[in-house]
């Protein structure tokens, strides 16, 4: 995990409910302080692996020219959270609500919202165009979180934080040592 900070309740309670035997080892040795440490991490993605919505919403950037996402994260206890940034074109960073509106006005909405109706749950289905393309911005930022922290980041007994660019086109997600710390954590 990237900048995280554990719960030494928490820990202690895992290391009493747990055989030792069970634990990865040096896990009971591990230092567990009130302070943020910084763990590296790298991931990758591989666009046939993600859902219909995700895969046209990359489609449309890549095809628009956008090369890199910037993503900041948050979370802990019951939620985690990502935050889309900016995206990248070449040498050029857009913000992601300019792209937002840009991607309103264009066929990805209408593509979404129809990938989007077998969908258990659909987010899309009665909202705007802007926001269909904001949210799908979002749950693009979201995946490639998941991809980079695991599929439940920021819900355990630990805060985290940080940022990641994932690479549009080689797939590749890293995470950024540099990132600051939000206010109030």
């Amino acid at each position: 995990m990237p900048f995280m900070r554990g719960d030494s309740e928490a820990f202690e309670e895992i290391l009493s409910e747990v055989d030792p035997a069970d634990l990865p080892p040096g896990f009971d040795a591990k230092n567990v302080s009130e302070d943020f440490v910084y763990e590296p991490a790298k991931a990758k993605f591989i666009p046939a692996k993600l859902d219909k919505p995700d895969r046209i919403v990359l489609d449309t950037l890549r095809g628009l020219g956008a090369t890199h996402f910037r993503v900041r994260y948050d979370g802990g206890y019951d939620e985690g959270f990502a935050h889309a940034e900016y995206l990248a074109f070449g040498d050029k960073q857009r913000p992601v609500e300019d792209v937002a509106a840009e991607l309103a006005k264009s066929p990805m909405v209408e593509q979404v919202r129809k990938a989007a109706e077998r969908e258990r749950y659909n987010p899309y289905k009665e909202i705007s165009d802007d926001l269909v393309a904001r949210y799908a911005l979002d749950s693009l930022a979201h995946t490639f979180a998941s991809k980079l922290l695991g599929d439940g980041y920021g819900t355990g007994e630990y805060q985290l934080y940080g940022a990641f660019t994932a690479d549009l086109v080689s797939g590749e997600i890293v995470d950024d040592p540099t990132a600051p710390q939000p206010d109030g954590m």
